[in-house]
């Protein structure tokens, strides 16, 4: 009786995921994907962003041309990822398959849920094709077609994700070593090596066979770290930052505020022209300055990243995003009117940040991931197991920002987030396994 009325519950927060997707269809947009539509309609690409996604989207674009087929996609991963785990549970013995069907209406899962973002892209994929090495890992032979399709979701999440390699160094290991039923430290190595080979070159592959224009995305990382060197008095003589451009920096409230995204204090027109025009320019000041002025970037960089994993005195930055966009889903087609259930999962995730205002910001899923990593390794039923690799990647890439963080967007700790709730809950299973006779 107790499992059937666990099983309704699960399937309930299921219909309710389902409910929330269909009412959110064709799905949320910013600047980011409503960017990577335009690429996917036209066929041309850029790698401001990797481009792999806007390719995989162009797929969709004959059959629903707008946001709709990603949405689909993502959120088909997202659910597969639930029941796959669920069956995992009831395949193994485990008592808490609910947790994995829960997971969809988790408000610091679905408060990004129906956002077309490669963050959302790299999540959902990976954690599918983490649920299915876990459902075969006892399986006396790992299925071929189940370890193809994992390479395929693997390749899919690194590709859409420039910082990737941060997170899938030591995910590839993890399947790897559960696939071929190999885990030494040798074998952890050997896979991280070749792990890292793949997901570069599936970086410059499919940018090089996209043929995908230079627009020189890391302008925007180096370009912070110049802005930062002046307005802490060093010497960094560049054309394009006269002392007109400095002072309307220096007066910037979004700088102020969040110690990064000097780009948003210039013109789109003006930034473009850095960029382009001027990012030779721009290199060459970075490499020359920096190593220079070690101590004053260290500075930067370690407040921008403590910014962005938030301290218990500051309040979530950006903890959800909801907004539809109206056809023809450009830049200035507006923003649909929420429908009744779209409020009301708003309401629910808003509420949810002010009663657990911590569970929206990334520095305690990082403290988390280290006790999950802690947990993996001492405990007696996972001591020996490569399963601590799986928060180990999330904790991997949320402090790979200390060096590249862009923004303070709590987006950026998705698949932190994502793997530690998952890790979570297959602790708790495998820990709580119940007895043959509650069987």
């Amino acid at each position: 009786m107790k499992k059937q009325y666990l099983n309704l519950i699960g399937l309930t927060a299921f219909l309710l995921s389902i409910i929330a997707i269909c009412s959110f269809y064709p799905g949320a947009m910013t600047w980011d994907s409503i960017d990577q539509l335009r690429q996917a309609r036209a066929g041309e690409y850029s790698d401001w962003q990797p481009p792999a996604m806007a390719f995989v989207w162009s797929w969709f674009i004959p059959l629903i041309d707008g946001p709709g087929g990603m949405l689909v996609l993502h959120c088909s991963f997202l659910w597969a990822t639930g029941l796959t785990l669920y069956k995992w549970c009831i395949k193994e013995g485990y008592s808490y398959g609910l947790l994995f069907l829960l997971l969809p209406i988790m408000p610091w899962i679905i408060n990004f849920q129906f956002t077309i973002w490669k963050d959302v892209g790299m999540a959902y994929s990976w954690g599918l094709a983490t649920a299915i090495c876990l459902y075969y890992k006892n399986n006396e032979a790992f299925p071929k077609a189940a370890a193809l399709f994992i390479f395929a979701l693997f390749i899919y999440g690194s590709s859409v994700r420039s910082n990737s390699l941060s997170a899938g160094v030591f995910l590839i290991p993890f399947f790897a070593n559960t696939i071929f039923k190999i885990n030494n430290v040798k074998s952890t190595l050997a896979f991280t090596i070749i792990g890292c080979t793949v997901i570069i070159l599936a970086h410059f592959s499919v940018a090089t066979l996209l043929g995908a224009k230079k627009s020189h995305s890391v302008s925007y990382v180096m370009f912070d770290d110049i802005v930062a060197l002046k307005l802490r008095g060093a010497d960094v003589p560049v054309s394009f930052l006269d002392q007109e451009k400095m002072r309307s920096i220096e007066q910037c409230d979004y700088l102020a505020a969040h110690e990064i995204g000097a780009a948003f204090c210039l013109s789109d027109e003006e930034f473009t022209s850095v960029t382009q025009e001027h990012y030779p320019e721009l290199k060459a000041a970075w490499i020359d300055h920096i190593p220079n002025n070690l101590y004053i970037y260290g500075a930067f960089r370690a407040n921008a990243f403590l910014n962005l994993i938030r301290s218990p005195a500051l309040p979530p930055y950006y903890p959800s995003e909801f907004r539809v966009v109206n056809p023809p889903y450009e830049v200035k087609s507006g923003i649909r009117p929420m429908s009744l259930v779209e409020r009301s999962v708003a309401s629910y995730v808003k509420t949810s940040t002010k009663i657990f205002p911590g569970l929206f910001k990334p520095y305690v899923w990082i403290i988390v991931s280290i006790l999950l990593i802690s947990c993996f390794k001492i405990s007696r039923i996972c001591r020996g197991s490569p399963l601590w690799l799986l928060p180990m990647s999330g904790f991997s890439y949320a402090t790979s920002y200390v060096l590249i963080t862009p923004a303070t967007d709590f987006r950026y700790a998705y698949w932190l987030i994502f793997i530690s709730s998952l890790s979570i809950a297959i602790f708790l299973n495998m820990h709580f396994k119940r007895t043959s006779e509650a069987r």
